[in-house]
């Protein structure tokens, strides 16, 4: 019975290993129909226990890809259909097969004997069989995945674009392409602009604020990313608050103040989630002020500070309603005094605020002129 297995498992094997041989015949031809058939055929030899280990069965699969790859694009530029859900697959795992081909394709030298020839240190010799043809295909296809993941996102195919921009990333900060390439930040900080603003796109927010604050702290400034970047951070948070999970919500906002100890949208969330965790203006204040400080251009960390001050004056009218007029004017007008200049800067830094923020600025002027205050 061992002896029956032992021979099963060695004819799977060989079974495996000849599928693989006739897939690499059948990807010597250009017939796109037969590629693609060639490429399905391969898929069990991936998985095979024996031909999984064998560098020959990746290289073979991942020379084929690339192959059922170019021809589709060649077919794509005389105007035919093709399948472009394959084209891209075919393209992404033509470089996972050959990566995974790369570890495997070591063969140790003997001697004529059957022994191992050694080195100096007295390790055995190895020497490489597929990689001299591997790495050429793998260097002259590598922009061919920037262009997959551009054309993914000229479609609004969001999720795939992310992952083929993250693939084209990934590549370019391995050692085959920084060997060849001149890869800087910026030739990196437009792909993580692409990558962040394609997962905002799919609401996946946290991995669009990190790759968008990537992009950033490279150098990118284009295509409104500070926006894209408020919005996510925003999204975030609001997540968490909706919840009422005002514990993470600050945990996020904490942990992102360590990467940008200096940001005044993130001083301005703190401020927002004091302000609903503790229904109050006055929790919030210094956060607000913070955010203004920090950034004299951020528009809502002025209107906050601002309307903050207006709810804290709001708020001694209302506990002290037996008060008189002279009374109060003594603690309100400080306050008014101290509002107006946050909330008309937010009106000049920003023209979107107006309506709301001079309704505020009527309001206090009309009760600074009550109580006969200038």
């Amino acid at each position: 019975m061992l002896f029956l297995a032992c021979a099963s498992m060695m004819t799977s094997a060989m079974a495996q290993l000849s599928l693989v041989k006739e897939v690499d015949k059948m990807a010597g031809g250009n017939n796109l129909q037969q590629l693609t058939t060639a490429f399905e055929k391969i898929q069990p030899a991936l998985t095979d226990a024996e031909s999984a280990n064998d560098a020959f069965t990746w290289f073979t699969a991942g020379k084929l890809a690339l192959k059922l790859y170019d021809q589709m694009q060649a077919a794509k530029l005389t105007n035919q259909t093709v399948d472009d859900e394959l084209m891209g697959k075919a393209l992404l795992s033509g470089f996972d097969y050959l990566q995974k081909a790369l570890p495997l394709d070591s063969v140790k030298e003997t001697n004529k004997d059957g022994s191992l020839k050694l080195d100096k240190t007295g390790l055995p010799k190895v020497k490489t069989k597929y990689s001299k043809d591997i790495l050429p295909l793998l260097s002259t296809h590598m922009n061919d995945v920037g262009k997959l993941a551009d054309e993914h996102l000229n479609v609004n195919n969001f999720e795939k674009a992310a992952e083929a921009y993250t693939y084209y990333l990934n590549l370019l900060e391995s050692p085959l392409a920084k060997a060849q390439y001149n890869v800087d930040d910026q030739l990196l900080a437009p792909i993580l602009f692409c990558i962040g603003y394609s997962q905002y796109q799919t609401k996946d927010f946290a991995n669009a604020y990190n790759n968008l604050t990537a992009a950033a702290d490279k150098g990118y400034t284009e295509n409104q990313i500070d926006a894209f970047k408020t919005s996510a951070l925003a999204n975030i948070v609001q997540a968490k608050l909706d919840a009422k999970d005002y514990d993470a919500a600050n945990k996020f906002i904490d942990d992102a103040l360590v990467v940008t100890p200096n940001s005044a949208i993130l001083y301005d969330m703190k401020g927002f989630t004091a302000e609903l965790e503790k229904d109050d203006a006055d929790a919030a204040l210094p956060f607000y002020k913070k955010a203004a400080e920090l950034d004299e251009n951020y528009a809502q960390g002025f209107f906050d500070t601002g309307r903050c001050l207006y709810l804290k004056a709001d708020k001694i009218i209302e506990k002290n309603p037996d008060l008189k007029t002279s009374e109060l004017a003594k603690m309100l007008v400080p306050i008014y005094k101290e509002a107006l200049p946050y909330l008309q800067k937010a009106i000049a830094l920003d023209e979107n605020k107006k309506g709301q923020t001079q309704r505020i600025i009527d309001d206090i002027n009309y009760k600074m002129e009550l109580m006969d205050a200038k």
